[in-house]
């Protein structure tokens, strides 16, 4: 479980700036539905982040 634990806060970086990545590429491109998409899994990333170094913080080693 812990490793799983350690491993959220990585998760929730990476869907950020994949997201972010694509998101601008395809608005950049001109594909308005994809850069909707991308774009809003920007803070669904941030979310996941957030909760994993909040429960990284308060876990009882």
């Amino acid at each position: 479980m812990n490793k799983i634990l350690n491993m959220v806060p990585y998760v929730g970086a990476l869907i950020v700036a994949v997201s972010m990545i694509a998101g601008f590429t395809y608005m950049y491109l001109g594909n308005d539905h994809l850069t909707k998409v991308f774009l809003g899994m920007v803070p669904v990333g941030f979310l996941v982040l957030f909760v994993g170094v909040v429960t990284n913080m308060l876990k009882d080693d």
